[in-house]
């Protein structure tokens, strides 16, 4: 991004708002032959509100279940809660349409059809009862809203590796119905599984550092978890980018607030910027005395810092990272997958996945599985099942 500075020339700095690859161009599947249509992704996780990206211009939220309090609604409820922020994040990194972006900012499903269900209680815990509760709910409806593909992106309270754990065996049921089920695998590699990702017929998603690039040589593993399932076999089956994802910055929160004031400031010429500073420093976390400034090469710096530090995308927008994110990509290719042929079975999806994925040389197998996924692999593979 270029400035004016008090010369009138141009000086380059670090672009605080740095671009950050869509989810479209960091799998290299910009064009939109599949968006997930006619599919349904169920997401578990802490809670939800009915995002734009969500439910403009049409509404794609099927419904929202309550697993704590063990009610079904409509929508989400537009209040938001600290919990909200993480589950409507997970939702829109698999099925939002960037609407908000005008589009840019999309999903690899932005057709895809959702349900949500909430699993954080008030005190900010996620116990593996209502994780119980919410596979119990998506077993009993998923023939009613024809639930495809379920993601986890929430972790039970054991350590425990047995296929009695009521979260893993929850997950076999699932999957004997024809039920994908996705586990993120968990973000620390010296911590280990817990179910869902132990879970033997869930595919368990680990870690990819793209560096926000699309040069391939660059790409690292992210530090995630990794493990064994009960019977031994190696956990995460795949990896997926989990750091620099764009995910939704939450509409009416004070965070929302910053956004829109720091990335409007950081558009203004320096004449701008002095005369409305006063008026939007108030909206900001800046230092108040930075309005005596009246230098706007430390008025932009401030900025900028602000700006990096609360991981500022746009107005709308903020990147994130975690397998929380990588779990959630690898549901919208699977959505695909199944737009591209709705005859696969949870068998199906596996064995393409693992088969289709590229082994990162240089880098253990027990953290990456199989290794990076490959979208475009996988969907060609989809189509020759018959």
């Amino acid at each position: 991004m270029q400035h004016w500075n008090e010369s009138h020339e141009y000086f380059t700095t670090v672009p605080p708002l740095a671009p950050v690859l869509s989810l479209p161009a960091r799998l290299r599947l910009e064009e939109n032959l599949f968006t997930g249509r006619g599919v349904c992704i169920a997401l578990i996780d802490s809670g939800f509100v009915p995002h734009p990206d969500l439910t403009q211009p049409v509404n794609r939220i099927l419904r929202y279940y309550d697993a704590v309090e063990h009610e079904e609604h409509p929508l989400p409820p537009a209040e938001t809660y600290i919990r909200s922020w993480h589950g409507t994040m997970t939702a829109c990194t698999a099925a939002g349409n960037g609407f908000l972006s005008r589009g840019l900012y999309e999903s690899l499903a932005p057709g895809a059809e959702i349900v949500l269900i909430r699993t954080m209680q008030d005190s900010g815990r996620i116990p593996t009862s209502v994780i119980v509760e919410a596979l119990s709910w998506c077993i009993a409806n998923c023939k009613k809203y024809s639930i495809n593909i379920v993601n986890l992106s929430v972790y039970s309270d054991e350590d425990d590796f047995s296929t009695d754990h009521p979260v893993t065996r929850l997950v076999e049921e699932l999957t004997a119905l024809g039920v994908v089920v996705v586990a993120a695998s968990g973000n620390n590699p010296a911590y280990p599984l817990r179910p869902p990702a132990v879970a033997p017929s869930a595919i368990t998603v680990g870690g990819l550092d793209d560096k926000n690039t699309l040069h391939l040589p660059e790409y690292t593993l992210y530090n995630s978890s990794f493990g064994k399932t009960p019977s031994g076999a190696l956990k995460p089956e795949v990896v997926a980018p989990a750091i620099w994802l764009p995910a939704p910055i939450l509409p009416g929160t004070p965070v929302a607030t910053e956004a829109a004031a720091l990335c409007a400031l950081d558009a203004m010429t320096n004449e701008m910027i002095e005369q409305i500073l006063p008026l939007l420093i108030g909206y900001t976390s800046l230092p108040p005395e930075l309005v005596q400034s009246h230098k706007p090469l430390e008025i932009r710096a401030a900025i900028a810092e602000r700006i990096l530090a609360e991981k500022i995308i746009s107005s709308h927008y903020k990147h994130v990272d975690g397998t929380s994110f990588a779990a959630p990509i690898v549901c919208s290719i699977i959505a695909r997958m199944f737009e591209a042929n709705p005859k696969l079975t949870p068998l199906h999806i596996r064995n393409i996945l693992i088969s289709t994925a590229v082994f990162m040389k240089g880098f253990p197998r027990e953290r990456q599985g199989y290794g990076r996924v490959d979208a475009v692999a996988a969907i060609k593979m989809a189509q020759r099942i018959v």
